[in-house]
């Protein structure tokens, strides 16, 4: 029992600090909401008022008013252009409405996935690694759409369904007292329910934003992995993977609909029990003749408010809750650690006043563990490279090669030691961080292009590089000659991932793009691997030219490579001894 509480207060505990963020954010867009809320209470006075209206109409056709009207008309035309005028107005309004609304909506939506995505992409890279693509999709789409429906959506139906709920109350009471007294039978009943779903909801909101999470991340992997799927005759097993998943959703589903069509049903139920009982004390007033056919009608269409404004209240809980499963994944990602730029200004002046000296990047007794790792990958690492060296980081695979790149990246931080870039010759040293990455040029083992022409590829590590001065890259990477032979030259269209490239050939599109960064450090991760012997030499060759006067780190498995470099270091069992 004592457990049982525990997880209640729990669960209650996260629905009250999403329901704060949430809230937080509706201060943000206060006008919008306003606004929003404004445009509700107009419809909802508006509604009321045609429903009196229609109530004199009818008494007027009848012949049977008792003078107990709340709007009083002279004749039946008046009640008739009444009748024109409000529903001209009402499509107008409405038309206006879903303009302003719209707009509302889009700016929020796209204000809130803008100020996620640069969350979560100015992250620490060892976190944001832990997240599937597919996931981080929905988090960026579904979730984001979801909670931004709900700060212009949730304040302004309730304020506006409430106020309707006292306003037809307040009609009801003023014609009759005891068909109000009736009406409020089922608010109770409502409140107990509405708090059983809130808890059972907020568990079933979370699982099933897992369950979607989990089916777009194996749609992502599916369509970027195609080619593989085929060559391995895995079509049929990943098709198969799929409708698994897509079982789990529909159960999942299902229940989820299951228990909330019975919830509903008793609601509905007594709702309508209570309607009966409002219908049959109307009928019996009229039959009493203490009211008239037109107040009886207003009863029904004043009730119907009543109910409906209740039970939208009431619906707020659901769509309440799946915001809060929302906005907590949405908050996953704000909290997740953020790269430490706090030494911009420092890592600038070391840049300018070593423009064009001799570097020296170390590691001094660097130990580091991946997240979660039980072992350290670097174990007391001491590495050190200088202008004009070609150093090769050799060793077997996952033992700590690419682990020294992303020290020197600043992707990730040491546990203890210290990374440092160094000039002697204007006397400073600078540790590393997000902020000297200016110093750096990078070719990843995961060929990274993206869909886009060849050019804007290329400009992205230098936005203002020159076409001659891409082409002058590519011809040191040894790609120009297969780039000249397309169509439109480096404005040729690149495919997602690389789609109209071989691997060797997107290895040299890579390299040929961080050559074009022109930075005093280049990091090469197995940058040749995919390349023939003979085009890898003459890579090596032009390379051992062009970086004379930088530092050029690579780690390969490859005797080649060891050809152009002077240095050498073997990474192995957390170590990284010197071997030439």
């Amino acid at each position: 029992m004592v457990k049982y509480m525990k997880l209640r207060d729990k669960n209650l505990n996260e629905i009250t600090r999403e329901l704060k963020n949430i809230l937080a954010l509706a201060k943000k867009y206060w006008v919008s909401v306003v606004v929003f809320t404004a445009m509700a209470l107009f419809s909802t006075v508006f509604g009321i008022l045609a429903s009196l209206v229609s109530q004199s109409l009818i008494d007027i056709v009848t012949g049977s008013s008792k003078g107990d009207s709340i709007l009083n008309f002279d004749s039946i035309y008046g009640v008739i252009g009444a009748a024109i005028a409000f529903s001209a107005f009402k499509i107008i309004f409405n038309a206006v409405c879903g303009r302003i609304s719209e707009k509302i909506k889009i700016k929020i939506n796209t204000e809130m996935t803008a100020e996620i995505f640069d969350s979560f992409i100015c992250s620490n890279w060892e976190y944001t690694s832990l997240y599937s693509s597919g996931d981080i999709l929905n988090r960026f789409n579904n979730d984001v759409s979801t909670v931004s429906g709900s700060v212009i959506g949730i304040f302004p139906t309730f304020v506006s369904k409430a106020f309707q709920f006292l306003a037809a109350f307040g009609v009801v009471f003023y014609y009759d007292k005891t068909m109000a007294l009736i009406a409020l039978i089922t608010v109770p009943l409502l409140l107990v329910c509405s708090r059983f779903l809130m808890k059972k909801m907020h568990s079933y909101a979370k699982e099933l934003k897992k369950v979607n999470s989990k089916l777009m991340a194996f749609n992502s992997d599916a369509l970027l992995n195609m080619q593989y799927l085929k060559s391995f005759g895995l079509v049929s097993v990943f098709c198969m993977k799929l409708r698994r998943l897509q079982r789990e959703y529909i159960k999942l589903n299902l229940d989820y609909n299951k228990f909330s069509l019975i919830v509903t049903s008793i609601m509905s139920f007594v709702t309508q029990m209570v309607t009966y009982a409002c219908f049959g004390w109307g009928v019996y007033r009229l039959w009493t003749n203490a009211i008239s056919i037109g107040t009886l009608v207003l009863f029904i269409q004043l009730y119907g408010m009543l109910s409906s404004s209740f039970s939208s209240i009431i619906g707020i809980v659901p769509t309440l809750i799946n915001s809060v499963a929302a906005s907590e994944r949405l908050t996953e990602i704000r909290n997740l650690p953020k790269d430490d730029d706090l030494n911009e200004p420092e890592a600038m002046d070391f840049y300018e006043s070593v423009a064009g000296k001799n570097l020296e990047v170390s590691l001094k007794n660097v130990t580091f563990r991946y997240h979660g790792e039980e072992e350290d990958a670097l174990k007391n690492v001491a590495f050190t490279a200088k202008t004009g060296d070609f150093v090769a980081l050799t060793g077997p695979s996952g033992e700590g090669k690419t682990t020294i790149l992303r020290l020197l990246l600043a992707l990730i931080a040491p546990g203890s030691g210290i990374v440092s870039l160094k000039c002697e010759e204007a006397g400073e040293t600078i540790s590393v961080s997000p902020a000297t990455r200016r110093f750096f040029s990078y070719v990843p083992q995961k060929n990274t292009m993206f869909s886009d022409t060849l050019a804007e590829n290329m400009r992205l590590v230098k936005p203002d590089a020159t076409d001659e001065e891409i082409e002058n890259a590519l011809k040191i990477a040894c790609a120009y000659d297969f780039v000249k032979k397309e169509k439109d030259g480096i404005y040729c269209r690149v495919g997602d991932g690389g789609t109209g490239f071989s691997e060797g050939q997107m290895q040299r599109l890579s390299i040929a793009r961080a050559l074009l960064r022109d930075a005093p450090v280049v990091l090469f991760d197995e940058a040749t691997s995919a390349l023939d012997i003979d085009t890898e030499q003459r890579v090596l060759q032009n390379l051992a030219e062009w970086g004379k006067n930088r530092i050029c780190i690579f780690t390969t498995h490859r005797t080649s490579v060891f050809e152009v470099c002077n240095r050498a270091y073997i990474v192995s069992g957390a170590d990284c001894a010197p071997v030439m």
